[in-house]
């Protein structure tokens, strides 16, 4: 697959996710992550960016889980696996080749553990929103399959699609905010296996991202699926805003649902990666100065 150029979830999305992951969290550990809330958002591509200059950063966003597999063969097969059971068994060069995203979102978590404990508040961060990126990804199918473009079925494209176009057109009517009185994140005993399973679940969802495109396609007739779309300063070859819409209703709801599961997940791992560091306190929000003409009404009102 080698080096991939496309985001999961597109880039208004990824900020879209932290920025509800955050109020997805508990009492105990929100306001340190809400007084922080501007640096998460703005730096929710910081992954994406890094793969401009750092050669090894994008295999970390991805895995072909078929590229492990036989015919027919159910994952449960080959995954989840030990990156010591890996590296014996397909070599370094493999695995880079296909993608190492659930073991490296595993390697970020510890990573964010060990910052909880050592207090760090800028590592805190650093590796909670690199976290939330991988986690993000992971939840994205195309994310997790070598026809990541649908470059091996005729569906180039799709990739944008899915993760890029669907969300900007709908994502302001998806439920994504927690409801009022409902239960927030809890903890993951065992967040490895949160993330391999959530990587395979994802996996399991790229058949029907395929097969719906192909469905509208069949029945699509002689209008153009693909037009010029201006984006910012630049014209892009992408799907209608037609076939946009045919798609995201044939999906029923595929891309809303896993988006919901990545915030969800984002939020867990953030919290169960302080509660795995022993709760350690975190930095109260500074309180923000009063203007004085709120410091004058305030003092006529005691």
């Amino acid at each position: 697959m080698g080096i991939i150029v496309f985001s999961g979830w597109g880039f208004p999305a990824h900020r879209h996710v932290v920025d509800v992951a955050i109020a997805w969290l508990p009492p105990s550990i929100q306001p340190f992550y809400k007084s922080h809330r501007n640096w998460l958002i703005d730096h929710a591509l910081d992954a994406d960016i890094r793969k401009h200059s750092v050669p090894e950063e994008g295999i970390r966003h991805y895995l072909d889980v078929d590229a492990y597999l036989e015919p027919n063969q159910p994952c449960s097969a080959v995954f989840p696996m030990e990156w010591e059971d890996a590296l014996a068994r397909f070599g370094l060069d493999t695995l880079n080749a296909h993608g190492i995203g659930p073991w490296h979102a595993y390697r970020t978590y510890r990573k964010l553990v060990f910052a909880h404990i050592e207090r760090d508040s800028a590592l805190v961060l650093r590796h909670s929103i690199d976290l939330a990126h991988y986690l993000a990804d992971l939840h994205v199918p195309l994310h997790t399959t070598a026809n990541y473009n649908g470059q091996f079925t005729n569906q180039r494209g799709i990739h944008a699609l899915w993760e890029t176009q669907i969300p900007e057109a709908f994502q302001d009517g998806f439920a994504l905010q927690p409801r009022k009185n409902q239960l927030k994140c809890a903890y993951i005993d065992d967040v490895k296996h949160h993330i391999w399973e959530r990587t395979l679940e994802s996996y399991a969802e790229s058949h029907s991202v395929f097969e719906c495109e192909f469905q509208v396609r069949d029945g699509w007739g002689t209008e153009p699926i693909d037009a010029y779309i201006q984006r910012g300063r630049t014209r892009q070859l992408m799907r209608t805003p037609e076939f946009v819409n045919a798609y995201h209703q044939a999906l029923n709801g595929q891309v809303e649902q896993q988006m919901v599961k990545s915030i969800q997940s984002v939020s867990a791992c953030w919290y169960s990666a302080w509660i795995d560091a022993g709760q350690p306190p975190l930095p109260s929000p500074p309180i923000p100065n009063k203007p004085i003409w709120k410091k004058t009404l305030d003092w006529l009102l005691q």
